[in-house]
């Protein structure tokens, strides 16, 4: 019986083993499409939830940035589908921002759950009326009994009343935590990962970076291009999954949406993919 349970434990690794003997990046494409299917389902858990209005606002908060990463999960999942690498990168940069912004929010919230939630609304109240200050207040008047340009006004007095002058240029500027995208990282523990990866990601945000599209093979060289796409594609789907899975553990947890075993899974064969890579 023991030997059996050995001969059944070897055929289990190496069926695991079978299980990624692919290319990495056909494996990470995989298992991103995985955790998006997971992520989908924890949405379809929390929905009714949210309709019947069961949720604190901390909990509500924390839906909408898990909402928010699932979809741009899927969003960048599709362009890759597509072949779209270079324009994956970007999605990949926000969902690691997204990742970011989640921490800090945690770490603020264990502090003061909720000034943190009235920081958040704020700081996006504010961004909204920045924008229609930069448009001077033009569409309002489409939607005619629904808000004005004075409601506003009002609201923007409100919020100004509750903070500093230099805390509202911080809040307009930076978002809820006031920091920078850097020092948010710092704040969150992933500066390694602002300094690598967002800082080179961001150039294809802003459109200056065109290294992909000035050559090819005949360019770099056979072996320098296929290495340096394969890593630089690896690298993309990495970032997805660390952001976009990182978030949707946190819910789960949080908000008892009963994935362990699924979110546990998707842990196991990453950190293989992790371990070959």
């Amino acid at each position: 019986m023991q030997r059996s349970m050995c001969m059944s434990n070897q055929q289990s690794d190496i069926a695991r083993e079978k299980e990624f003997n692919m290319s990495s990046r056909q494996a990470w494409i995989d298992i991103n499409k995985e955790l998006q299917a997971v992520c989908e389902k924890m949405i379809a858990r929390l929905s009714p939830r949210v309709e019947r209005d069961e949720l604190t606002s901390w909990e509500h908060i924390v839906v909408g940035f898990f909402k928010k990463g699932t979809r741009t999960l899927r969003a960048t999942n599709i362009l890759i589908e597509d072949g779209l690498w270079e324009q994956a990168q970007i999605l990949a940069r926000v969902l690691f921002e997204l990742r970011v912004n989640v921490d800090c929010f945690v770490i603020m919230a264990a502090e003061d759950d909720v000034g943190v939630c009235h920081r958040l609304i704020d700081s996006m109240m504010l961004e909204k009326i920045k924008q229609l200050e930069a448009s001077n207040y033009a569409g309002l008047e489409m939607i005619p009994g629904v808000v004005t340009r004075e409601d506003f006004k009002k609201k923007l007095k409100e919020i100004q009343s509750r903070y500093s002058s230099g805390e509202i240029a911080k809040l307009r500027k930076y978002g809820f935590t006031g920091l920078s995208i850097e020092n948010r990282a710092k704040l969150a523990g992933h500066e390694d990962a602002y300094q690598i990866v967002y800082r080179n990601f961001s150039r294809n945000v802003h459109s200056t970076d065109y290294v992909e599209h000035l050559g090819g093979p005949s360019t770099f060289g056979e072996d320098f291009h296929g290495e340096y796409i394969d890593s630089r594609d690896i690298v993309t789907l990495y970032v997805a999954h660390f952001s976009a899975g990182g978030i949707a553990e946190f819910t789960n947890f949080a908000l008892h949406c009963g994935m362990d075993t699924e979110l546990d899974e998707i842990g196991r064969k990453q950190k293989m993919l992790r371990e070959k890579d």
